[in-house]
């Protein structure tokens, strides 16, 4: 996607994966810095391990704890986040306004403070963070300083007349790659409710598949993956990102 995009433009640069386990970031982040790369995204596990490794943080990443995209500046490395808003644009994709929703996260990890914080500032009129350690949910809604976020362990996926109110559903847990799911009581929920896992492919297979078995409408994580990934594109090159022509080649990507 990122190439497709580089090549578009006619920038000389090449997007690379680099395999980094935690108790290497420190020396990775310093190797890269060397190296005089112009950016980078961070994925699970590192969102949160890199906010100090950085030398500044952006509002997004400030205000939700953690970061997706690092940019080299004249002051060095610049954290951000794109993650909120790439999930929002993926809404929009989806014919979803985040404004007015009632929504309910479950999980309160990297990705999904990042979500949260851009769903907050995008007007959604409920928020409910579910997470298996209620104390980390707690801690999410209480950066988020707002009355209309609140917070619960995941009793409240069980809960039939909080499920009933919940217009997007939005799974931020890692559960898929382990081929398992939330234990959301699907039936429960409305009937027109946007049921979203930020993974992607068959990744996000078994939470998406329990929530069509139940009738309800769908959204992987793709879409939040190719406008996180357009904006990002836009922190490092400062042009428009050549979005049809990056959706193309993620598409591609994952029927290969």
């Amino acid at each position: 996607m990122q190439n497709a995009a580089l090549r578009t433009v006619g920038l000389d640069a090449v997007y690379v994966p680099f395999h980094v386990v935690p108790e290497e970031l420190p020396a990775a982040v310093e190797g890269l810095r060397a190296a005089g790369i112009a950016g980078l995204n961070v994925t699970v596990p590192h969102k949160e391990a890199i906010l100090g490794l950085v030398d500044e943080l952006r509002p997004r990443a400030r205000a939700c704890g953690a970061v997706n995209t690092i940019v080299r500046t004249r002051r060095g490395l610049a954290g951000d986040n794109t993650d909120g808003a790439g999930f929002v644009a993926a809404l929009a994709d989806a014919r979803r306004d985040a404004r007015g929703a009632r929504v309910l996260l479950i999980g309160a990890g990297g990705a999904a403070r990042g979500v949260a914080h851009a769903l907050v500032r995008a007007g959604c009129t409920h928020l409910h963070v579910a997470n298996r350690t209620r104390p980390r949910a707690v801690t999410l809604v209480r950066e988020l300083k707002s009355r209309r976020a609140e917070a619960s362990g995941l009793d409240v996926l069980r809960d039939r007349t909080a499920l009933g109110t919940f217009d997007i559903i939005v799974n931020c847990t890692s559960t898929g790659l382990k081929n398992t799911a939330p234990p959301l009581l699907f039936p429960a929920t409305r009937r027109d409710a946007l049921c979203c896992d930020l993974l992607y492919g068959k990744k996000s297979a078994p939470f998406l598949k329990r929530a069509r078995t139940a009738g309800r409408r769908t959204m992987d994580g793709s879409g939040m993956l190719l406008h996180q990934g357009a904006l990002a594109f836009e922190l490092w090159t400062r042009r428009p990102a050549p979005v049809t022509v990056m959706r193309r080649a993620l598409q591609r990507a994952l029927r290969a």
